[in-house]
Order: C-alpha cells, then structure tokens, then sequence
C-alpha cells in the first residue's frame, strides 16, 4: 500500500505535462487563427480610419479557448460516430465544441459582466458582435476553425500520432489503406 501513493505522483506528472503540451499546442494553432482574423479585421478598420490591432484579444481569447476544448475532452464531448466515416466524426465533434464553447463564453462574459458591475443581459449584449449577424458569423467561423483542429484528431486516432506528424510534417508515409483506396477508386 505504502507504494500506490509514489507511482500515482509519476502518472500524475506524466498526464500533467501532457494536458499542458496539448494547452500549448491547442493554444498556438487558435492563436495562429485569431491573430490572422485580428489582423484582417483590423485592415479593414484602418481603411475606415479606425486603427485597431488588440493582439492580446488573440492570446487571450486563444488560451481561454483552448482550456474550454480541454475541459470538453475530459468531460468526453462528441465523442459519438466512431464507428462512421471520419467526416462525420469531425462534422459531430466540432459542432459538439462550437455549443460547449458558445456555452463556457456565455458563463464567462457573465462573470466578467458581474465583475465589472453589468447585468447578465448587458453582458451578453456584447457576446458574438452584439447582433444576431454577427453572433451567428462568429459560431459559423468558430465551427470552421474547429473542423482542421478536430480532423487532424480523428486523423491522428485513425492512423496513429506519429505516423500523421510523421506524414504531414517530415515525409510521406505509403498506408496499405491508401493504396488500396486508390485502386479501389480507379477500377470501373
């Protein structure tokens, strides 16, 4: 008995420093995203005249993000349709986080609102953009942002981590699979 307690620490550090590598990676690839659509939004200001480029806005808004996708994995959000085609595993998983995410950002502007001495309703007047166009092109971007983020997931459990990096990052890899695909695809 008096052994449980030293390994659980080990398999504890080890699930922590993997929860904060995901955070990490998670957290640049969002930030890679916002930082892109804060610099286009703000080329569009500065042709109005307005000069506007809240980088912070990007990291923030990244890591908040990113936290939230974590909190969903461990709560097994859209995990269904593993048995399907892998589109519809990604189509289910992403909109699965676009509501969880929509709903965390509904909790925390209404705690910031408190903080800050606002009513809910003022609060949430400034979710999304304010009006219903733009609470709706914000969840139509979210789920677009969420689609390569949850395909290279489902990738990755399909054909393994390694081989996926490996495939995409360093040099392609031959799969049994896809050259069975691809004769399957060409014959008549």
């Amino acid at each position: 008995m008096s052994g449980t307690p030293s390994s659980s620490k080990p398999a504890l550090r080890v699930r922590a420093v993997s929860e904060v590598k995901e955070l990490i990676y998670i957290s640049a690839y969002l930030f890679v995203v916002f930082g892109a659509l804060t610099f286009y939004k703000s080329a569009i200001l500065q042709s109005a005249g307005v000069h506007w480029l809240p980088w912070g806005f990007a990291l923030v808004k990244s890591l908040v993000l990113a936290k939230f996708i974590l909190i969903g994995r461990a709560l097994h959000v859209g995990e269904g349709h593993r048995a399907k085609p892998l589109i519809w595993q990604i189509l289910y998983k992403s909109f699965a986080f676009l509501i969880l995410v929509a709903g965390f950002t509904v909790i925390e502007e209404a705690i910031v609102g408190f903080i800050h001495g606002k009513t809910f309703s003022a609060s949430m007047a400034e979710v999304g953009g304010g009006t219903i166009e733009e609470m709706i092109a914000t969840a139509i971007v979210m789920f677009l942002i969420f689609l390569p983020l949850f395909a290279y997931e489902a990738l990755s459990e399909a054909i393994g981590d390694k081989a996926l990096f490996r495939t995409l990052f360093v040099r392609r890899l031959e799969f049994e699979v896809a050259d069975q695909n691809r004769t399957d695809f060409s014959s008549p």
